[in-house]
């Protein structure tokens, strides 16, 4: 089947319902250094292993980090915090939570922390832009941030002084993911830099029970699913994405479970381009593999 390129056209029918919107009171800040749109990031969160101890992803995290300005806020996505309604995690001051399984947690030093500030005027902005299309709801019982929040960017913002907002990852189709960052394209303005958390290939049966590749090799699929993803990202062929199931090879080996950690990348993309602000480019300041695992990471501007 030949590939539909018109991403300009189908762009607007996929994000139309979004645009256009009364979005209420933005995020007031007087003191930024800059007029320049926030980027909007994919994160390859990897192994929960990486911090500490893996020096390379902890050093590429950094290097990426230091060519990002600080912003105002910082809002994640996760499928590790996943619900079948929109909701917003804790709104206190950060706190890095240790939801991993136990043979990972005694690997970790348990000292570990990412105490940000408070982000309730963060939540407050993303419901207004949220509400009505989204019956958003506050989570009262979450203690604090997953690990594919935390420790990310605890190598991206180490200084962990701006207000992170944990948001979950709805079970909606792909075309509507799109939408969703669409109406949150206005954070970009305001300072604010949305980071959805993911894997680029995610198939955990080619690790061992401690987060290390059961072989060395990177297997074909992995490489073929990454080059599709990175080909078609650079493009911003949202056409291509959003049937990503149907047209990029070794889906079932790539994503075998519901595809949720390459999925996150539909709503970045919808953000970054949704808006008046439309992000003109994608670089990939990390790459390449651990085991079977894509490190693939994203950038768009």
């Amino acid at each position: 089947m030949t590939e539909r390129h018109s991403p300009s056209l189908s762009r607007r029918e996929l994000l139309g319902a979004a645009l256009g919107l009364a979005l209420g009171p933005t995020l007031a800040n007087p003191a930024r250094a800059t007029n320049a749109s926030s980027p909007v990031l994919y994160v390859s969160h990897g192994s929960p292993l990486f911090l500490p101890g893996n020096e390379q992803r902890i050093s590429e995290f950094r290097a990426w980090g230091r060519t990002l300005a600080k912003p105002r806020a910082i809002v994640v996505m996760t499928p590790h915090y996943a619900s079948r309604k929109m909701t917003l995690g804790r709104t206190a001051t950060g706190f890095a939570m240790y939801d991993l399984p136990r043979a990972f947690k005694r690997l970790l030093p348990q000292n570990l922390d990412y105490a940000t500030p408070p982000s309730e005027a963060v939540a407050a902005r993303v419901e207004s832009l949220l509400e009505p299309a989204y019956a958003v709801t506050r989570d009262e019982y979450r203690r604090g941030f997953d690990h594919t929040t935390w420790m990310p960017l605890s190598c991206l913002f180490p200084a962990a002084d701006v207000p992170v907002l944990e948001v979950s990852y709805p079970y909606v189709d792909d075309a509507n993911l799109l939408r969703l960052g669409a109406r949150l394209s206005p954070l970009r303005a305001e300072g604010v830099t949305f980071v959805a958390s993911g894997g680029m290939t995610h198939n955990l049966a080619s690790f061992d029970g401690v987060g290390s590749p059961i072989a060395p090799t990177v297997p074909p699929w992995a490489v073929e699913f990454d080059a599709w993803a990175t080909e078609h990202i650079a493009r911003l062929d949202v056409d291509a994405l959003v049937d990503w199931r149907d047209k990029a090879p070794a889906t079932d080996l790539a994503h075998p479970d519901d595809g949720a950690h390459f999925r996150v990348v539909l709503v970045a993309l919808g953000l970054a381009l949704g808006g008046a602000d439309t992000a003109r480019t994608a670089r990939f300041p990390i790459t390449g593999f651990e085991g079977a695992l894509s490190k693939r990471s994203v950038e768009l501007r």
